[in-house]
């Protein structure tokens, strides 16, 4: 239901409150007397350091999977500024570490209200949802990160795009996603090995190559040479196959990968 407001009413209620704060003022300068906007404004700049201290405290604490401690520094945010967007996607990443989608849900969205251009919260919400099989909502998420030209890392939130787009079965979607995200971030091995993977399944291993060729020179990891290995014995070239099974045994003795390639060696 809507009340019509009576715009003079408004008027009058704004000037008794303006003469009581004066009234309130004048009996404050008898004693601490009133804070001055400056003050206010420098009282304000505090609380939201304070704030953003806390919550870099819970970043680092999240990093070192600390949980709890982390859960407390994120908490104590948002109880000295309650508007620290930041502070409640920080309560996000651990309510929903912690199995508390709920609560984890509410804070996403929380962050996202008070702040609709925050990126990383858009980001964090969209991974939340698509690992509960919330893949539309999770995309609209993701896209939603990267419409702020301000955005740090935008590829990322295109590769977490197509990661869900797959996992919804829409490669058509993914594909997309991952060009445009090397498209501003060349050598993300991220991009470059979903894109890769895509083209490798549809029987496309001269593409696949391609797309995997940058990244390939710039420290690539475990999953990264297994395709690579894979794509280079379906093209024939048994020298640069040779070239990164050794890259991929000498470097990662211990991975998945490393042991899917000795197996594969001992079956023939």
């Amino acid at each position: 239901m809507r009340f019509a407001m009576n715009p003079n009413a408004l008027i009058t209620i704004g000037s008794k409150i303006n003469k009581l704060s004066v009234l309130l003022c004048l009996v404050s300068l008898i004693g601490m007397g009133c804070a001055s906007p400056e003050l206010q404004e420098k009282e304000l700049e505090t609380q939201k350091s304070r704030a953003r201290a806390h919550t870099d405290l819970g970043a680092a604490y999240f990093q070192q999977k600390q949980w709890e401690i982390a859960l407390e520094e994120f908490t104590v945010a948002t109880k000295i500024d309650p508007n620290f967007a930041s502070a409640y996607n920080g309560l996000g990443l651990v309510n929903a570490q912690l199995g508390k989608d709920e609560l984890a849900d509410e804070n996403f969205r929380k962050a996202i209200q008070l702040e609709p251009l925050n990126s990383e919260a858009h980001n964090n919400y969209g991974s939340f949802l698509c690992g509960k099989n919330r893949f539309d909502e999770s995309i609209t998420e993701f896209l939603a990160a990267v419409k702020n030209p301000l955005y740090a890392t935008p590829a990322m939130a295109y590769t977490n795009a197509a990661i869900c787009s797959i996992r919804k079965k829409n490669s058509v979607d993914a594909e997309t996603y991952l060009q445009k995200a090397l498209q501003l971030e060349p050598l993300s091995q991220a991009a470059a090995y979903q894109l890769s993977s895509i083209q490798f399944k549809r029987n496309d291993a001269v593409t696949a190559k391609r797309t995997l060729q940058n990244v390939l020179l710039n420290r690539p990891g475990p999953e990264v040479l297994w395709l690579a290995i894979q794509i280079e014995r379906a093209v024939g070239a048994k020298d640069a196959e040779a070239s990164y099974a050794l890259q991929l045994r000498r470097q990662f003795p211990d991975s998945e990968q490393t042991k899917l390639l000795l197996g594969g060696v001992n079956r023939e």
